[in-house]
């Protein structure tokens, strides 16, 4: 946060006002789509995706996926 001049808590209200969220659910927010994107445009498979956007846990990233974009990583990998 020393970049900002800000301390931490200040920050994480300015970018909420401002943002409209979190910085963390905005960070997980833009994840998903990229997730989608990768899964849908490049044909990755799930797997691949949730490790390369730095997942451990295909399970949570699965639940993860869902929660932000509606349907589970395989159904959106064939949906139109």
């Amino acid at each position: 946060m020393k970049f900002s001049g800000m301390s931490e808590s200040k920050l994480k209200r300015l970018f909420k006002q401002i943002f409209g969220n979190r910085i963390y659910n905005y960070c997980q927010c833009f994840r998903m789509k990229e997730a989608a994107y990768l899964i849908k445009e490049e044909k990755l498979s799930v797997s691949e995706v949730g490790y390369r956007l730095g997942f451990s846990n295909l399970s949570h990233f699965s639940r993860l996926f869902e929660t932000h974009i509606g349907l589970k990583p395989k159904k959106h990998s064939v949906s139109k």
